[in-house]
């Protein structure tokens, strides 16, 4: 099948937060334990928690409030003043609910609504905007989440790119 632009933009998101990023970071989570997720090298530094909370907090509100029209009630604030209160399970159970509802809207998006504005962020956006920006937002904070992991685990994450795929 050829792709053209706006079919390769989603299905390159699609790939890189219901696949790639969200591998990559449970990858992590398996490394870390339950204080770990919590551990901040000062105070002004987030926690692997923190960012865990923040990335589901936004994906949900960028794909399942802007982008399907729920209300999702998301705390930004909350994700980041967070200092414990859930364990390594729950992390994880709450970045695979908001991976699910990703995927649930994710998958019912066709390319030709990528062209469509929405001014629910606030100013008048396409959807591919918001998709540009989620997979990027992703990238960054999981590229923080890795760069922790390494830090408390040196070695433990050698290759990760390669083992997240057969995960």
């Amino acid at each position: 099948m050829e792709r053209d632009l706006l079919s390769t933009l989603l299905h390159v998101t699609r790939m890189r937060l219901l696949q790639d990023y969200p591998a990559q970071i449970a990858t992590c989570l398996d490394v870390l334990s339950d204080e770990e997720i919590w551990w901040r090298p000062n105070e002004q530094a987030n926690a692997v928690a923190n960012l865990v909370l923040h990335l589901a907090g936004s994906n949900r509100f960028y794909l399942e409030q802007v982008v399907g029209g729920r209300d999702v009630g998301r705390d930004r604030a909350a994700e980041f003043t967070a200092r414990g209160g859930c364990s390594k399970a729950q992390l994880v159970e709450l970045w695979e609910h908001a991976r699910r509802a990703a995927e649930g809207v994710l998958e019912t998006i066709q390319p030709s609504q990528l062209a469509q504005t929405t001014d629910r962020t606030g100013k008048v956006t396409t959807y591919a905007q918001i998709l540009l920006h989620v997979t990027h937002h992703n990238a960054a904070h999981m590229g923080q989440i890795v760069w922790i992991t390494k830090m408390l685990h040196p070695g433990a994450l050698d290759d990760l790119w390669m083992k997240q795929a057969g995960r």
